[in-house]
């Protein structure tokens, strides 16, 4: 009786003590999602990161401060100062969302690609890099960027993996979207400058709107944004209409 009073014992601490080192390897699997493999992964993930972070703000406030367009020279109806037309002839030449989406995809890619700079900074590494592709989302209140941009990175004997990425841009792009495609509308429906048409929308959206004429037709219209700002800067987007 003894002796099998023993053996149980022994037993049930056996199993107590692999119930024991099961919740702790479990639990340190669980605390340590996503965690770089070598020092020398996390050395570069954080280094394209913030290319990607510094590229995707200044894309977006670029690409709005010049009416949706990468380059609005490239676009027919532009007047001075990189301004397209988004009324003209009483017709919307507003460009649409997914447009600018892809606007600001490109700017991303010019910039991460010359702030990357082909890795110059880490001449002790030897890194294959693949195609970068890179998808943009104009949300309400928030831009939202992911690229895949395979990376082979290897140091001496260790070789590691890489290759999504993301960045969000807390600006309220697609509020600010919506209203100024909002007062396109009311103006055509009109068919002329609804001045109050816009004080009315930009109130309703605690937006900033400010006008001048650059001629006798056209009007230059300028949306700020004080709830979209980052390191000191508010988010303005610049386009006119021709009346």
């Amino acid at each position: 009786m003894k002796r099998g009073q023993i053996t149980i014992f022994i037993i049930i601490a056996i199993l107590i003590l692999a119930i024991v080192v099961l919740f702790f390897t479990l639990r340190g699997n669980l605390n340590l999602p996503g965690k770089p493999v070598s020092p020398e992964t996390a050395e570069i993930q954080n280094f394209v990161q913030e290319c990607l972070d510094e590229s995707s703000e200044s894309a977006v406030f670029d690409i709005a401060e010049k009416g949706g367009y990468e380059d609005p020279l490239k676009v027919s109806s532009t007047i001075v100062f990189n301004t397209p037309y988004y009324l003209k002839n009483n017709k919307n030449l507003m460009p649409s969302k997914e447009k600018i989406q892809d606007e600001i995809s490109k700017h991303i890619l010019k910039q991460i690609e010359f702030c990357i700079d082909d890795f110059a900074l880490f001449p002790e590494y030897e890194i294959t890099k693949g195609e970068m592709s890179i998808e943009t989302k104009i949300e309400q209140e928030r831009v939202l960027i992911e690229i895949n941009y395979p990376l082979t990175i290897i140091k001496d004997d260790s070789k590691s993996k890489i290759e999504d990425f993301s960045s969000e841009v807390p600006v309220r792009f697609g509020i600010v979207y919506d209203s100024i495609l909002d007062f396109i509308i009311q103006s055509i429906n009109s068919k002329g400058v609804c001045i109050n048409c816009l004080l009315d929308i930009s109130s309703k959206n605690n937006l900033k709107s400010e006008f001048s004429n650059y001629d006798n037709k056209t009007t230059i219209f300028i949306i700020n944004d004080p709830q979209s700002k980052l390191n000191d800067k508010e988010f303005v987007y610049v386009f006119a209409n021709e009346y």
